[in-house]
């Protein structure tokens, strides 16, 4: 007679219980109690292992009965686990007897991406027990699991004696996967294939114990409040909370769970996106505290003594040298302004490393006009140069020298600081940034503007090259920035549609190119599968760029276009899987797609959820409550 099981599902949660061993052998959740086929057919443990009762290891069950809500199992040690649902979210788990120390493990598996596990108290790192388990974390519950493009669970037990320990392992058969043969960059050939394995959950108690019960509840979803009920944004719904990976190394937030976001380029995006949660969802004020380690961290462990802010520099001799990531340091700025808009007593206690990083980008103002040099010279992609690698968010491209986007983040970041610096009564200082700012303000279109193709160069190298390849938030992010006049901005954003239309980008159901036009050889690595037109940087899709082009839109009365594509972005991403994991091989990242909807990308995962900002920023004009935007 083969194996029985007792299944039971709702909208919220789905799960089946092997009768013969008492073991959890499919769970699946739906935060938004859509799309049930999906969570009743997805199984998010690991096939083989799934969620075992300790005390049933050794000593099998010899009686089990269960009926529509219920089931219960004992074994002949007089040990007895109950399994009992509520019907809609929530998952009851009463454990009696002679318990041992391990009381409950469960293997979640990870090929969608790893869950997310966010704790009230600081988690304890311990020592890894072998080379498969990449990071072993000990956290205190209540926890808060969260399965990307599912949902999210809190999991509470009846004694503050259990604890939890996550081991984060890999398959053994993809260890040391890397990104192909060209790519000889540390933090890439190193990479793991971490959503090839399981994120193995063990449930301890400190002392003895003879009867414990756990509560598997599942939250709804995580996203700000908005103005209107309407199931066009279930994708935004679905998503938001993705943008919060956690590395488990470090407790921070970065583009992937490899990765560690102290002093990283992107860590203001997620300064952006944490300024309209809903302040009374706990899971959000723990993720705000975890955003404020980093950030503390990111200014005492990667400012060098110049002032700049780079990961190349964490916890390193801090020399005057260039970093290798030239948007870090406004990109740090702008996340410290934004923690005052929620945290303005954390916020002044860094007020200091704000401002040395504010004077560093000062002093990129070589020639005096107003507008920041990066140290690279912009020629052409690869260049020697004494700074090392050339690497704004666009790594990909060779900017240098007048470099567009670094300037747009510089502007902002000196902006915001000083209107923070004046709101607490620092405005004698915010003075050298307010006229740097005019400036900056006086001469930054005639700088930038292309008049052989009415649009915004990318950069101007150093040998006085034009660098335009119709980059979209070159427009894009001047609109948004006040650069750049509406009317103006206008003209140019429609003429870049005109170039998708022709280009046969159709809908941008999967983002948003950040070129219309194919970027020279001389000016994009030498990198196939990526570098060739149409693909990642070189005018693939990707949804980052999507905030700040659906923005603009918005800004300049683009309301039905900008909608047409926002809406059909976010059915792609209510539709289908948008967070594949750390990377599933080469060129396969879907953070990226082609046209085709090919994926083309390689890790940068949680970036990809920055466009969803477009709604509120764009779509309802909500502003950033720490300063003042004009």
């Amino acid at each position: 007679m083969g194996t029985k099981y007792s299944a039971y599902n709702s909208d919220y949660i789905s799960y089946t219980l092997e009768n013969e061993k008492g073991r959890v052998a499919f769970f699946g959740i739906e935060s938004g109690a859509r799309d049930r086929d999906k969570h009743a057919s997805y199984n998010l443990m690991l096939p083989g292992y799934g969620g075992v009762f300790g005390a049933f290891k050794k000593a099998l069950p010899n009686k089990w009965e269960a009926d529509e809500k219920s089931a219960v199992y004992e074994n002949k040690n007089g040990a007895s686990v109950k399994y009992e649902f509520d019907g809609t979210r929530e998952l009851n788990i009463e454990m009696n007897g002679a318990l041992p120390n391990d009381i409950f493990s469960v293997r979640f598996a990870i090929k969608t991406a790893p869950p997310t596990i966010w704790t009230k108290k600081m988690p304890k790192k311990l020592k890894s027990r072998n080379i498969v388990t990449m990071y072993k974390t000990e956290y205190q519950l209540p926890l808060y699991v969260h399965f990307p493009d599912f949902g999210r669970v809190e999991i509470t037990a009846s004694s503050p004696d259990v604890y939890c320990i996550e081991e984060l392992q890999q398959s053994k058969d993809f260890m040391g996967i890397d990104l192909g043969y060209l790519n000889y960059g540390y933090s890439h050939n190193r990479m793991h294939g971490l959503h090839y394995g399981s994120s193995f959950l063990t449930f301890k108690t400190k002392g003895e114990c003879d009867k414990v019960s756990f509560k598997f509840r599942v939250m709804d979803e995580a996203y700000p409040p908005l103005p209107e009920d309407d199931e066009r944004f279930n994708g935004l719904k679905r998503n938001w909370l993705n943008a919060f990976a956690l590395n488990r190394e470090l407790f921070d937030m970065a583009d992937n769970i490899y990765f560690h976001g102290t002093g990283h380029l992107a860590i203001h995006m997620k300064s952006d996106m944490l300024q309209i949660v809903d302040k009374n969802d706990e899971q959000f004020r723990i993720i705000r505290r975890v955003f404020e380690r980093q950030v503390e961290r990111t200014f005492k462990t990667c400012q060098a003594y110049d002032g700049e802010v780079s990961v190349s520099f964490f916890n390193k001799e801090k020399t005057d040298h260039y970093g290798c990531s030239v948007d870090s340091t406004p990109g740090a700025i702008i996340s410290l302004t934004g923690i005052a808009g929620w945290n303005l007593k954390f916020a002044k206690k860094l007020i200091p490393y704000a401002i040395k990083a504010a004077d560093f980008i000062m002093a990129q103002d070589t020639d005096g006009d107003g507008i920041f040099e990066v140290k690279f010279a912009g020629d052409y992609m690869g260049q020697p140069s004494e700074y090392g690698y050339q690497g704004n968010w666009w790594d990909n491209i060779a900017f240098g020298h007048k470099d567009i986007y670094f300037n747009y983040l510089c502007h902002r970041a000196l902006r915001e600081l000083s209107a923070l610096l004046i709101k607490v009564g620092m405005a004698n200082e915010a003075q050298k940034y307010v006229a740097q700012l005019e400036k900056f303000d006086a001469n930054f279109f005639d700088t930038f503007y292309n008049p052989e193709t009415g649009l915004m160069a990318g950069w101007i190298s150093r040998d006085g090259g034009v660098h335009d390849y119709g980059f979209t938030f070159a427009v894009s992010m001047g609109v948004n920035e006040g650069l750049i006049p509406k009317d103006t901005g206008k003209k140019m954003i429609k003429k870049l549609l005109s170039i998708m239309k022709k280009e046969g980008y159709g809908d941008l159901r999967f983002g948003i190119p950040g070129n219309v036009m194919p970027i020279g050889a001389r000016d994009t690595i030498y990198w196939p599968c990526m570098s060739d037109w149409g693909r990642y940087e070189n005018g693939g899709l990707c949804g980052m760029n999507g905030f700040h082009f659906l923005t603009a839109m918005y800004n300049v009365g683009m309301k039905s276009e900008a909608d047409e594509i926002l809406f059909a972005i976010l059915n792609t991403y209510e539709t289908e899987m948008t967070h594949t994991g750390l990377m599933p091989g080469y060129c396969q990242s879907i953070d990226w797609r082609t046209k085709e909807g090919v994926r083309c990308g390689y890790n940068y995962l949680a970036d990809n959820y920055y466009f969803l900002m477009s709604v509120y920023a764009g779509r309802h004009k909500k502003k950033h409550p720490a300063v003042n935007r004009g």
